[in-house]
């Protein structure tokens, strides 16, 4: 017992102590009295519950305090594994050589390299392949004939642009695939995700620019207020050379400049610098338009928007419609939209359910509900190749 408790247990031990002696001194006198008794009773009792009630709280104060000291000891044991673990992690580090480094560089070095020279493949004419008894004889005597790989080569793709009010076809979504000889392709989305990592999506967004050039003027003779919409990275907008490119391109096709809508990601745009904010300006003067995709309504800007050259704004299918139809700030906010000469547009429309809530706020929409992207045919611009002659 610790002696700090000494003087509480004497004091709680004098009710029991004077309860005996009374009741001790009264047997031997002779003069037991009932009211006497039960007085003594009740000091007694009083007395054990006292020391009862004073021994709980003394061991619930003691118990309180030994879990805190077991959280302590089991959180300071916790922090003294991980500190363990990073010096162990550091010294592993240490002690072997970077090769996971190495191995993350030369992937990239290869996807770049491999990039360049599928967009370096698909401006040069085309070669036609030799058959493989030719390869087999220009190989050097006694070498073994290495398989060879299928032709890979980037594909152009248009996807449709629905009015909603009549369902017919009003723009198109230029995209790119890459696929090879036996009918395999890498989408619009893995492939500029993979280029985006590789650091490659300025110059496959230069190539999109030019390969889509003599196709939209082939569509525009048919069709003068058809326009193409263009994604573009948000590197690619950042990179003073791969839009001097685009912009050569665009003074170069000028007839159809005003057809082209550079479509880039709302999200995006507060990490330009001022040479991005630059960029899209400059586009803007050589006659192309902007589009912004996967818009947030909150906070956005509409007259900061115009004057970047942006007409046109695209949102998901849910953006508006969360299945009971949209609220009456989504229809406010739409008005005020087509106030400002604003179009909206709802993409990735995959369900009758979505694309009847779309018609409900936007004009345009797209998605494979309507039709997935299509394969446009090599020679598909070829036909408007005069038009451009004659028209300069």
């Amino acid at each position: 017992m610790s002696r700090h408790n000494i003087p509480a247990m004497i004091t709680l031990a004098v009710f029991p102590v004077a309860a005996v002696g009374l009741s001790v001194y009264m047997l031997m006198s002779g003069s037991v009295q009932v009211t006497a008794v039960a007085g003594v009773v009740l000091l007694l009792g009083a007395g054990l519950l006292l020391t009862a009630i004073a021994g709980v709280m003394k061991y619930s104060r003691l118990e309180d305090w030994l879990y805190e000291q077991q959280d302590q000891m089991a959180d300071a044991v916790h922090r003294l594994d991980m500190l363990t673990s990073r010096i162990a992690d550091a010294e592993q580090r240490i002690e072997e050589p970077l090769d996971g480094l190495g191995e993350v560089r030369a992937e990239l070095k290869d996807l770049r390299d491999g990039l360049n020279r599928l967009v370096q493949a698909q401006e040069r004419p085309h070669v036609p392949a030799q058959p493989a008894y030719a390869a087999e004889a220009a190989a050097p005597p006694g070498s073994a004939a290495r398989p060879q790989s299928a032709g890979e080569h980037l594909e152009l793709l248009l996807e449709p642009v629905i009015e909603l009010a009549t369902g017919g076809t009003a723009h198109y979504r230029a995209l790119l695939s890459l696929a090879d000889d036996h009918g395999h392709s890498v989408s619009h989305a893995d492939l500029m995700q993979k280029a985006n990592a590789g650091g490659m999506r300025p110059a496959l967004d230069a190539h999109l620019v030019k390969q889509v050039a003599p196709v939209l003027r082939r569509l525009r003779a048919r069709n003068p207020g058809l326009r193409a919409f263009l994604p573009l990275g948000i590197a690619t907008l950042g990179s003073v050379e791969e839009i001097q490119r685009i912009a050569t391109n665009l003074e170069r096709e000028a007839d159809i400049a005003n057809g082209v809508v550079f479509e880039f990601d709302h999200r995006g745009l507060g990490a330009l610098d001022d040479d991005g904010i630059r960029n899209l300006a400059g586009l803007a003067r050589l006659g192309a338009t902007m589009s912004l995709a996967q818009v947030q309504v909150a906070g956005l800007d509409l007259a900061a928007l115009r004057q970047l050259g942006v007409r046109y704004l695209t949102f998901p299918p849910n953006a508006a419609d969360g299945g009971s139809g949209p609220t009456p700030a989504w229809r406010e906010f739409v008005q005020y939209a087509r106030a400002m000469q604003f179009q909206v547009i709802v993409s990735d429309i995959v369900t009758p359910q979505q694309a009847t809530a779309a018609t409900q706020v936007g004009r345009y929409g797209f998605g494979t509900f309507f039709a997935p992207p299509r394969k446009v045919r090599a020679d598909a611009g070829a036909a408007a190749a005069p038009r451009r002659a004659s028209a300069a």
